[in-house]
This record gives structure tokens, C-alpha cells and sequence, in this order.
């Protein structure tokens, strides 16, 4: 059984996580935010392409970390 520290740690990712997907899933102006502030240039192909990655990482993420919430 883990911590309530950890357990506590957990639910808030698992919060923010679901703000990064809803983000990265409506349109691409995270991400040419974050490249931006980067100080990156691509094309809105490229953009896109890394937001796609992004979404499918961040939704990887969340699955594991509900899925280690009980451990």
C-alpha cells in the first residue's frame, strides 16, 4: 500500500495531466507557445507533428499513473 503522500501526488498529476491532453488535444497553440518560448521555428506540419507526440505521451503518462495509483 503506498503513502497518502504518494497517493496525494498522484491524484495531482493525474489533474494535470488531464489539462495537458484536453490542451494538446483542441489545437496547436501549446505547443507553438512552448516552441516559441523556445525560441524554435517549424513549419505548422512539424508543429503538428510534435503535438501529436506530445498528446500520445501525455496520454501514456496518465494511463500509467492511474494505473499505480492503488499500488
Amino acid at each position: 500500500m503506498s503513502s497518502p503522500a504518494k497517493r496525494l501526488r498522484r491524484e495531482n498529476a493525474i489533474e494535470r495531466l488531464k489539462l495537458a491532453v484536453a490542451s494538446h488535444e483542441a489545437d496547436t497553440k501549446l505547443t507553438s507557445r512552448i516552441l516559441k518560448d523556445k525560441k524554435i521555428v517549424k513549419t505548422e506540419d512539424e508543429v503538428d507533428k510534435i503535438r501529436l507526440k506530445k498528446l500520445e505521451r501525455a496520454k501514456l503518462c496518465l494511463e500509467n499513473t492511474k494505473s499505480n495509483l492503488n499500488k
